[in-house]
């Protein structure tokens, strides 16, 4: 990737140079909730604003969030291939599709090969990293009641920018099956 488009998609997601992979995800979080839907800040220009000029922003929007993915494994794969430690990774939305259902070590998974750290996930859904490590455990007996546990969910599947509610729905059909096995009340 050239350094004109890195630099481009860096201003379109309204971030400084050398933004870490964790401000990129929230940056395109932030800007595509922002123009998917109304929003009070968005309301002053609501009328200058057409459907179409939307979707073009969002379309910049994925643009550049994916341009930045590909540019982060590049520089990733290059540097493990130049260490010769571990073969190259595929890219974490390949893998995320290819998964038929999400468990808590896919999810680990997805994390993994994304450079993510627990604690950076923790810090922007403020869920703590007990339940998202007991997530990821599928240490069902540790998680709190139904309600919170699949909003942690949700907001974990968010961060890593996957389909929430096919994750949400996965999960909590695992901890389902889990609770009538030992018939547990939570």
């Amino acid at each position: 990737m050239s350094r004109e488009d890195y630099s481009k998609y860096l201003e379109t997601l309204e971030l400084p140079p050398g933004a870490s992979l964790s401000e990129i995800r929230k940056a395109y979080q932030h800007l595509k909730a922002l123009y998917s839907r109304e929003s009070i800040v968005t309301l002053p220009i609501e009328d200058e604003l057409s459907a179409a000029v939307k979707r073009q922003i969002l379309h910049q929007i994925e643009e550049a969030y994916q341009g930045l993915l590909v540019s982060f494994e590049e520089e990733e794969d290059t540097a493990e291939n130049e260490m010769g430690s571990r073969p190259a990774m595929k890219n974490y939305e390949q893998t995320s599709v290819e998964l038929t259902t999400f468990t808590g070590q896919a999810l680990r998974k997805i994390r993994e090969r994304l450079n993510i750290d627990l604690q950076d996930i923790a810090l922007s859904t403020r869920v703590q990293t007990q339940y998202l490590n007991d997530i990821e455990l599928e240490n069902f007996e540790a998680l709190p009641p139904v309600a919170y546990t699949r909003g942690f969910v949700i907001s974990y599947a968010d961060y890593l920018s996957l389909n929430s509610k096919k994750v949400a729905d996965d999960y909590m059909s695992r901890y389902s099956a889990w609770k009538d096995e030992h018939g547990k009340k939570k």
